[in-house]
């Protein structure tokens, strides 16, 4: 019978559980065992339980308030009730948005390839955060818009659960173990605080690149395509998820998890399976040809765009390490009536900085740190862990690694967003922990193991007691808290890890006395161990709910419309509209938001307009073109500033709206309509009047002149644009009148993609002003048909075919082998 020894190599053997061999594995997903039922079951109650608000709140999984307080013309007549979550806005302002185009598009038989309702038209696909691909998001097209967003909010939550789940069942762990790495995975504080984020996107799927690679290296002949299939297919999910910066904080913490875990296999067996290791190689790549028709075209896109521009934190204060312990321990972002901002008072912003894991998470990850420190795996994830935390805390004398990093040409990527990373390691630790700890519970090492680790961890939460007085803080220039009050707020986050911790040590102490009782009471103490071990995965489930539960906010409607906007939508239709109100003027001296990078709250805010169906000159988009800004032609309106991605430039003449093809302006009185536009109609909108002027002779397609005209009649009739047909998002047909070449101008943004044909045949575009295009128009043409199709996303699709195809052919040849070999007599 096959044995194991005691942790510590001393001890008479035990029978080893059963455990299913390598080619088996596949059982993990086709036939489970009840124990895997079960603890899946449980990831998704807890998944569940985590957005349950939504039952009475809303199944809308957005700020509504606080994006319906970013323009007069959304809030109510009725008082606004109190912003939730008073950080969260980029939620509505850009993930609902985007998810609400997408849907739409799909819905109507379209790819949302191109976003022509933000400013003068934007790509969609290839703008990466919008995510059309990403599974969370196909998942979500399969129900109503109303509770689509939600849907992909808890596919995000599931693949981050199960997939570390798998990992730890992969290295040895049973359901117990990897149940809690999986709701330690996917409710920890990074991961469940960017959820509304695409930057949660690509992160959700680190546990299933794990666990893919560990089934391909692994592989026995025979059974090698499904997990080609599961690597490629991992890869190219998290590619399509979204965030670029994230394939990069990913491919480090991940390289330091595997490259780590490799050199010491290689010193601990003296062995590695290269050709294990170009099986990882052949299955990643797999999987980035099929994501290739996303990130081929998609670097033209970023290379220009503002999202190079960003000012990233240099480096998150290493007290801030508290914050793995104490959720809340610098306050939340939650409004309350004293504090209608919040009591957040920590670095950077509340997600940027949030990283708790939990007291239980945290013992057990030590205890198998202590305890396994030689199993390469064991070495590789504390690489993980180190690696992580200090690209993500800054060690003092100006952030040395984050300036070294930054040196290196990642100067723009937030690096405190690898705490993800982090806990993910931190989570499968404290699996394996729990395992080592179920089946050596008897053991004094692990029991005093246990109790050292414990007491560590009770050291620390006794130095956090003490540091937790404060003077007066201020809230980033919006109040402040007293020094009772905000050390009232520090003591209230130490409440759960004190509790978590004593009973910890009472579980400890237990199981030294259930050591002590006659060896006939073993397998009755086993059952009494694991039934207390699941209750403590209980309370870790529970103190992960309660820590994240009340940051996050619902709607019954993510975009209410109120009269006004019903106004504007009838008024304006289809038609792009601009504003012109009050703004921040820009000096020479200026170091706040001024000028294009400020919302003037006329009109809707900037890509809230996709989920009105209006479109509007202004965009809250990262790949908005650099140019956008440089181009304006509008001095002193900070046309060459870093930081916010807003563009919502005050269209306040007739020549800038002509220029972009503005055909409505939205002016706030007591402001005068810009000479030369007319009024149509006027609205009133809490005690102030919204004025919506018509500019004369500006459209989306105009000409602009003849060229070289040879004849002398002076009755010809000039170039005109007859008629613009928008079929889809990616194309217009423009029906024309040309008796003489003309100069063509084309309000669409100029960027690497769009193609034109004059009654058929190809036609150049050139850049014109304003980072849009133009064209010359041969004399006779009657039809022009702009297409956005970038030619480096045929070639990704091509490549992504071959992939494919190539997986697919391999699969199908690896099942006819081995039919073939069942099928053959013995010799």
């Amino acid at each position: 019978m096959k044995t194991e020894r005691s942790v510590g190599g001393t001890g008479p053997p035990r029978p080893a559980p059963n455990r299913p061999g390598l080619a088996g594995w596949w059982s993990l997903f086709i036939a489970p065992h009840v124990g895997d039922i079960a603890g899946l079951i449980f990831v998704l109650v807890t998944a569940l339980a985590y957005l349950s608000p939504a039952l009475k709140d809303g199944l809308s999984f957005a700020p509504a308030e606080l994006g319906r307080q970013l323009s007069i013309l959304t809030v109510p007549n009725h008082p606004l009730p109190q912003i939730h979550n008073v950080v969260n806005g980029d939620i509505i302002t850009q993930g609902v948005a985007w998810n609400t185009l997408d849907w739409n598009l799909v819905h109507h038989g379209q790819f949302p390839l191109w976003n022509a309702q933000s400013g003068n038209g934007l790509p969609q696909f290839l703008n990466f955060e919008s995510a059309p691909l990403a599974l969370p998001t196909l998942i979500g097209y399969l129900f109503p818009l109303r509770v689509s967003y939600l849907i992909t909010i808890l596919v995000k939550l599931l693949i981050a659960g199960t997939g570390a789940y798998v990992v730890v069942r992969l290295l040895g762990g049973r359901a117990l173990p990897s149940t809690l790495a999986g709701i330690t995975a996917m409710l920890s504080g990074p991961f469940a605080g960017w959820l509304g984020w695409s930057i949660s996107g690509p992160l959700a799927w680190t546990g299933w690149i794990v666990a893919a690679a560990i089934l391909l290296y692994r592989a026995p002949p025979g059974h090698r395509g499904w997990r080609y299939v599961l690597l490629a297919a991992s890869s190219a999910f998290c590619i399509f998820g979204g965030f670029p910066e994230d394939y990069l904080l990913m491919a480090g913490a991940l390289s330091l998890l595997f490259v780590a875990t490799g050199i010491t296999f290689k010193f601990v067996h003296h062995e590695v399976d290269w050709r294990g290791v170009g099986r990882l190689a052949l299955g990643a790549g797999a999987g980035l040809a099929i994501a290739s028709p996303l990130w081929l075209p998609g670097i033209a896109i970023l290379r220009n765009s503002v999202r190079n521009t960003e000012l990233p934190g240099g480096g998150i204060p290493l007290h801030s390490l508290s914050l793995l312990i104490a959720q809340g321990y610098d306050g939340l972002p939650i409004a309350t009536a004293q504090f209608p901002h919040g009591t957040y008072f920590g670095a950077l912003d509340y997600f940027e900085t949030a990283a708790y894991v939990g007291v239980i998470a945290l013992v057990l990850a030590g205890t198998c740190v202590v305890l396994a420190w030689r199993r390469p795996v064991v070495i590789g994830l504390v690489a993980c862990v180190l690696g992580s935390a200090l690209v993500t805390y800054d060690l003092g004398s100006h952030a040395p690694v984050q300036h070294l990093i930054a040196d290196l040409g990642l100067g723009t990527v937030a690096l405190q967003r690898v705490l993800t990373e982090l806990c993910f390691a931190v989570a499968i630790l404290a699996g394996l922990g729990l395992e080592l700890v179920l089946r050596h519970w008897h053991e004094s090492k692990v029991q005093r193991t246990l109790l050292a680790v414990i007491a560590i961890l009770a050291v620390i939460i006794g130095v956090l007691w003490l540091h937790s007085s404060l003077p007066s803080v201020p809230l980033d220039g919006l109040g402040k808290l007293t020094s009772a009050q905000a050390t009232a707020l520090r003591r209230r986050s130490l409440c759960w890890p004190t509790f978590e911790i004593v009973l910890l040590a009472g579980v400890a102490l237990t199981l030294v006395l259930f050591a002590h009782q006659p060896r006939r009471a073993r397998q009755r103490n086993d059952y009494r161990v694991r039934s207390i071990f699941g209750g403590v995965m209980g309370l870790q489930a529970i103190f992960l709910i309660i820590a994240g539960v009340g940051i996050n906010s619902y709607a019954h409607s993510a975009f209410p419309r109120t009269q006004a906007v019903t106004d504007i939508q009838h008024t304006v239709g289809t038609q792009l509209f601009g504003t012109d109100g009050p703004t921040v003027p820009c000096t020479s001296h200026s170091t706040q938001l001024c000028g294009l990078r400020t919302w003037n709250g006329v009109g809707i805010y900037p890509e809230m307009n996709l989920g009105y169906g209006l479109t509007e000159l202004a965009t809250h988009d990262p790949i908005t073109p650099r140019a956008y800004f440089s181009d304006f032609p509008v001095p002193n309106t900070d046309r060459n500033a870093t930081g916010l991605n807003l563009f919502a430039p005050n269209i306040n003449s007739v020549g800038l709206a002509r220029l972009y093809g503005v055909k409505y302006v939205l002016v706030q009185s007591p402001a005068p309509v810009p000479s030369g536009m007319r009024v149509v109609r006027s609205i009133s909108v809490g005690g102030a009047t919204i004025n919506i002027a018509k500019v004369p002779n500006s459209h989306r397609f105009s000409f602009n002149g003849a060229l070289g005209s040879t004849t002398s009649s002076a009755n010809q009739r000039p170039d005109r644009v007859l008629t613009a047909h928008h079929p889809n998002d990616a194309q217009y047909v423009l029906k024309l009148r040309t008796p003489r070449p003309g100069r063509l101008a084309i309000r669409i943004t100029d960027v690497p993609g769009w193609h034109a044909t004059a009654n058929g045949h190809p036609l150049a575009l050139r850049r014109g002003a304003g980072d849009l295009m133009r064209t010359l128009v041969p004399q006779g043409t009657t039809m022009i048909v702009l297409t956005y199709r970038p030619t480096l996303l045929t070639v990704g699709e091509v490549f992504a075919l071959i992939s494919l195809g190539t997986l697919l052919f391999y699969g199908l040849f690896e099942l006819s082998r081995r039919s073939t070999a069942i099928r053959m007599p013995p010799a």
